[in-house]
């Protein structure tokens, strides 16, 4: 028997109840398609994280002297991985490697007949080298030094699309302020076409007498 004061129980009904696991089914269903897709992704790259060495803090270490009731400590000097001394020359002759094509991207002795990658000459309708048609004789070293911003190459070949480029010479790439050298005696006499890998319409011709 129930008073006016007393409150109604509210009973769950199949329906209500079919509804609440329904919206709870939808929310897992939604939460499971955001993550798995990027699971993978996830495990592979986890937040970065700060990483500290635990252990005790290092300490100096040497030898310690009293000098008139001074304590002195006396730090041992670091040892040095160089076997050349001052004044003495490195032992063994100094080697260069050269990849394939007659090319090298380290200058080694006297510079070769100068071909220069002017300053702007990535910007496309400028002057880009200097000169455009380098003559030499077959065997002479030609130096390319790079007087622009970006990186440039000196590749044999019309273009990218040339099946036969990079397979006379190729600088690989020289970035700004350096030089590379090309060897001309695997060259036959001709003309030979180059470009820059970097940037194609950059074009240019070597002569081989």
């Amino acid at each position: 028997m129930t008073t006016p004061d007393e409150n109604h129980i509210t009973r769950t009904s199949p329906q209500r109840m079919v509804k609440g696991i329904l919206i709870v089914a939808i929310t897992l269903a939604f939460g499971a398609a955001i993550i798995i897709p990027f699971w993978q992704t996830m495990i592979h790259n986890p937040p970065a994280a700060e990483t500290k060495k635990l252990g005790p803090p290092e300490t100096e270490t040497g030898t310690q002297t009293s000098i008139n009731n001074i304590e002195v400590v006396v730090k041992p000097q670091a040892k040095s991985n160089a076997n050349v001394s001052a004044g003495a020359a490195p032992s063994g002759p100094a080697t260069t490697t050269s990849p394939p094509g007659g090319t090298t991207n380290a200058t080694a002795g006297p510079a070769g007949k100068p071909l220069t990658i002017l300053a702007g000459a990535s910007v496309q309708g400028s002057p880009n080298f200097d000169p455009d048609t380098i003559t030499v004789k077959k065997g002479d070293k030609i130096t390319v030094t790079n007087k622009d911003t970006l990186p440039h190459t000196v590749t044999s070949g019309t273009g990218p699309s040339d099946p036969n480029n990079a397979k006379q010479f190729d600088t690989s790439i020289i970035e700004a302020g350096a030089t590379a050298d090309i060897e001309t005696a695997k060259l036959n006499p001709g003309q030979h076409p180059f470009f820059c890998s970097v940037h194609p319409y950059m074009t240019g011709k070597l002569v081989v007498q």
